[in-house]
């Protein structure tokens, strides 16, 4: 069976420039000011900006409840007995009181719940911000007429301090992300940040010596503190 040969022909009227653009009504874009479209609100856009500043609303309704919750509830449990302590402990690495620790696991993490966007960050406190917090308060604290002057006690003075100090923080951080200055971590090379960690952990290492290392007699001074303070007590006949 042959196919049968079929010839078209299409006819184009030959235009020019002038009267293609006739022909397809092209013109310049009608001028408009940027700054009208940022007041123009409607009801997607509300929407849009709620989802934007509020991840929580928009994923929260699609969790998957049967598939994901009894992990999330025994993952939730593991990192909050391990957080606890460490919170506690951090707290006495910033020259704070024990609860204060307590309120720094809890708080960012739950405001990170509501406005955060990434299921992988890990938020809370860690040994390096809470070194750099307490060398802070004891340096301020030390000062007797800094303490008179803000009428209170040490310990309330190291806690005035701590929140004074997070919320400059917290302004330098929310005007950093304004500028976008995020793209600086671009340029840091690895090696860089493996020093930077390992210079962090020896910091860290150094600054509990002197809890480690207490003031004993000179013949304990290569003892830790607290198995030569109870022998010293109890057995000073062995020594």
């Amino acid at each position: 069976m042959e196919l049968q040969r079929r010839d078209y022909h299409v006819e184009r009227p030959l235009l020019n420039q002038e009267q293609l653009e006739d022909l397809g009504h092209w013109g310049p874009a009608a001028k408009t000011h940027q700054w009208r479209t940022w007041f123009r609100c409607s009801r997607a856009r509300a929407h849009s900006l709620l989802l934007q500043h509020v991840p929580v609303l928009g994923w929260l309704p699609r969790y998957p409840v049967r598939e994901w919750l009894l992990g999330d509830l025994l993952s939730g449990l593991s990192v909050a007995i391990m957080q606890l302590p460490q919170g506690l402990a951090y707290a006495l690495l910033a020259g704070l009181p024990p609860m204060f620790g307590l309120y720094s696991s809890f708080y960012p993490v739950f405001i990170y719940f509501l406005f955060g966007t990434s299921r992988h960050i890990s938020v809370g406190t860690f040994a390096v911000m809470s070194v750099m917090v307490g060398s802070v308060t004891e340096s301020l604290t030390a000062d007797k007429a800094f303490v008179q002057g803000l009428n209170a006690t040490a310990d309330d003075a190291r806690v005035q301090v701590a929140y004074t100090l997070s919320f400059l923080v917290g302004l330098f951080q929310v005007g950093l992300g304004l500028v976008h200055f995020g793209f600086v971590v671009t340029y840091l090379s690895e090696p860089l940040v493996r020093s930077y960690t390992t210079a962090a952990s020896v910091q860290v290492l150094v600054s509990q010596l002197k809890q480690c290392w207490r003031s004993v007699p000179s013949s304990l001074r290569l003892c830790p503190a607290p198995w030569s303070r109870r022998l010293w007590q109890e057995w000073p006949w062995y020594w």
